[in-house]
């Protein structure tokens, strides 16, 4: 090994070996299969040894990389080890739970039903576009847009995640445009472009799109803000549109966009006391509004 070689790589090299290839690990990863691809091959330099056999079907470890697979998985444990002692000096257990923003602001909206006022317990919310990984141990649990496929992850389905064309009243209501599929060339749009990767409504409304938006915000509350604001349509998921003051439905349900909402953890983790019984509360809550989740405006 030489000196390039980091914990990083390490991290990116288990999601590959465990997924049995590039798509599988790029979900879990928050990095493209191009760079994973690249990122292997480096690696593979790096420690001067061939680790996957690379087929069309998938990568498959080799004998090097099985040797390899058992010793960062080591590493893998004594990262976890690390991170338990740093949180003992705190008492109070600490559960961390990793969602995208529009989950995020839905959970901390309703964290009082998480959160037993009698426990002596503490949360974290870590809000991303590309949610962190529970293979690195950076959350206890995560919300996520897609069953997990990658081997020591474990995961529930929740509810059914619906999206829909949102504006203001003004602009919903004043312009027939807006109701129909003139919409995307006739009426003024906000857009939302995270620094990273594009999350899949933002992929959408750019295929859709015949030229820029009006306005192209680098956060999901700033399209919010603007959209009621009477800036512009944007797209959101049902349960953040209906329950906002000011926005109006402007399209029926986006179906290219729907999609299952999945409670993930970690298989070493999910039988923590704690972290089963915040991740039953969340499961209970999320399914409760399972109407809302999914777009039923009647509910």
């Amino acid at each position: 090994m030489n000196e390039n070689l980091n914990w990083d790589d390490l991290r990116l090299f288990l999601a590959v070996a465990r997924a049995g290839g590039l798509a599988k690990a790029a979900p879990a990863t928050d990095v493209s299969s191009p760079t994973l691809s690249r990122r292997m091959r480096a690696f593979e330099r790096a420690v001067g040894v061939v680790l996957f056999d690379r087929r069309r079907d998938g990568y498959e470890i080799t004998a090097a990389g099985r040797e390899l697979l058992v010793h960062a998985e080591e590493v893998e444990k004594g990262a976890l080890t690390i991170e338990r002692w740093r949180t003992a000096a705190d008492p109070r257990p600490l559960v961390r739970i990793a969602a995208g923003a529009w989950t995020s602001a839905f959970l901390a909206r309703r964290m009082a039903c998480l959160i037993d006022g009698a426990e002596d317990l503490r949360i974290e919310v870590l809000t991303s576009v590309s949610a962190a990984d529970l293979l690195r141990r950076e959350a206890n649990l995560g919300l996520r847009n897609r069953r997990p496929e990658i081997n020591g992850l474990a995961g529930r389905r929740l509810a059914q995640v619906a999206f829909a064309v949102y504006g203001a009243d003004a602009l919903v209501r004043g312009d027939a445009k807006a109701g129909d599929a003139r919409r995307f060339a006739a009426c003024p749009w906000v857009a939302f472009a995270p620094p990273g990767p594009k999350p899949p409504s933002a992929v959408w409304l750019d295929e859709h799109l015949p030229r820029e938006a009006r306005l192209t915000c680098s956060t999901p509350h700033a399209a919010l803000e603007a959209a009621v604001g009477g800036v512009g349509l944007c797209i959101l998921p049902c349960f953040i549109g209906d329950t906002t003051t000011g926005l109006w439905r402007a399209s029926g349900i986006v179906a290219d966009l729907t999609h299952d909402q999945w409670l993930v953890s970690h298989d070493d983790e999910r039988h923590d006391k704690r972290i089963r019984q915040v991740a039953g509360r969340i499961a209970e809550l999320i399914r409760s509004q399972r109407s809302l989740f999914a777009g039923d405006a009647d509910a």
